[in-house]
């Protein structure tokens, strides 16, 4: 399972962080999408993975990352029961609507530049 993620959101990296730490089994890997030459434009604006054929983004892939590691299974009938009552994508859209972006690496080796 390929995990990507956006390189510029402190709060998927963090997340990103936190699922290697308890990958046991290594079964993620992780890109940020941000270093794809042409990314799909809806990759900036959800969550996306890809496992054996087939995407999920967004709440459903918070829930196949939740699958794969062992120590998240305990919730994964609460992110089930969110689903089904619509509340889980209208809690992570609301999060990915809100989140902050910091772009790096934007700069060259001699600092930026902010033009007025």
């Amino acid at each position: 399972m390929i995990v990507y993620y956006d390189s510029y959101c402190k709060l998927c990296t963090h997340s990103s962080v936190f699922w290697k730490k308890i990958d046991w089994r290594n079964r993620l890997r992780y890109s940020s999408f941000r270093d794809l030459e042409n990314y799909p434009k809806a990759m900036a604006e959800k969550l996306h993975v890809y496992d054996r054929g087939q995407w999920f983004q967004g709440y459903d892939a918070i829930i196949a990352i939740s699958k794969k590691l062992p120590p998240l299974w305990p919730i994964l009938p609460i992110l089930y029961v969110f689903k089904w009552v619509g509340l889980g994508e209208l809690m992570y859209n609301t999060i990915a609507k809100n989140r902050k972006l910091v772009p790096v690496k934007q700069c060259g080796d001699d600092g930026c530049r902010i033009d007025s």
